[in-house]
């Protein structure tokens, strides 16, 4: 049976806080958030949970070596709630020693880099959301139409799969909508927009970002305010360079920015039945000079 991107990145979170615990003895926080990963990780095959195991422990053994904090007997280890995602703290894995002098956090990803999965909708101000810069009303007003026909899809039950024209109905001129108005946005407080875009979607808090693939597991150190032990400090930026259209890809738009960011958004419906409100998969194409990150094969 094929598992769901979010299950697996569950039984991942599990295998890496196992990992933890069985490697340094720290308390582990068993409650629901806890019983919650394992559950998935139960429902993976063995093969599935061998992989986790492996790659679980290779990751740690490197983060221990290059942020000793690790593996002090005194930590306690806790899974995140779904909450504190919403909230912005986008880690699923908490270390940290009794006094709370200290605190590091690991977020687990399964064969993906994608970093929000944002949604546009005509409720949605997502310039407020996402950096503070609010959208104008003329946003609102362009959007509209587009929304309005997919409630009354909604209320008739369409399916997402039955629209042949979806893409240059509604994808196309959504996207363009919205690239206008980040445009627009931009103008108006350049340094905002940027570095406030950039803190929504890796985070507020730093972090070590764990990716594994079939047969590799990656560290990737987000060391924005540096309060991580390895991994360079990543400047924010300051400017949106461009925002541009992929050639090959009429519903994926790139944002570049200043420092060596880069962006990837790719629009889609976000479920099978026709809603009111469409996705982007966002993910990080261009980093900083940098940026630290180490890949191990398992």
């Amino acid at each position: 049976m094929r598992r769901s991107q979010n299950d697996s990145g569950r039984a991942l979170e599990y295998g890496i806080a196992d990992a933890l615990h069985t490697l340094t003895h720290a308390t582990l926080l068993r409650d629901e958030n806890f019983e919650r990963v394992k559950e998935c990780f139960e429902r993976c095959t063995d093969y599935e949970r061998n992989t986790i195991e492996l790659a679980s422990r290779k990751i740690i053994l490197f983060l221990i070596d290059n942020d000793p904090r690790l593996a002090f007997p005194d930590n306690h280890i806790r899974i995140q709630s779904d909450q504190a995602g919403r909230l912005g703290d986008v880690r699923d894995i908490i270390i940290h020693d009794e006094t709370q002098s200290y605190e590091i956090g690991l977020s687990s990803k399964n064969r993906h880099y994608a970093v929000k999965h944002s949604r546009l909708s005509q409720k949605i101000d997502f310039g407020k959301i996402w950096f503070g810069v609010p959208c104008s009303p003329q946003y609102f007003v362009s959007t509209a139409p587009i929304f309005q026909d997919l409630l009354e899809r909604k209320r008739r039950g369409e399916l997402w799969r039955n629209i042949s024209d979806k893409t240059q109905r509604y994808y196309l001129p959504l996207l363009d909508i919205f690239s206008n108005e980040m445009l627009s946005l931009i103008k108006k407080d350049p340094n905002q927009v940027a570095k406030g875009f950039l803190k929504y979607l890796l985070g507020i808090q730093d972090y070590y970002k764990v990716i594994k693939e079939n047969g590799d597991v990656t560290a990737i150190s987000f060391n924005i305010n540096g309060s991580l032990k390895w991994g360079n400090r990543l400047p924010l930026p300051t400017r949106v360079i461009e925002i541009a259209s992929k050639s090959d890809n009429l519903t994926t738009i790139e944002i570049t920015f200043d420092h060596g960011w880069q962006l990837s958004f790719r629009i889609h419906n976000a479920s099978s039945r026709v809603e009111p409100s469409l996705k982007f998969d966002i993910n990080i194409i261009g980093w900083p000079q940098a940026v630290s990150r180490h890949v191990l094969h398992y």
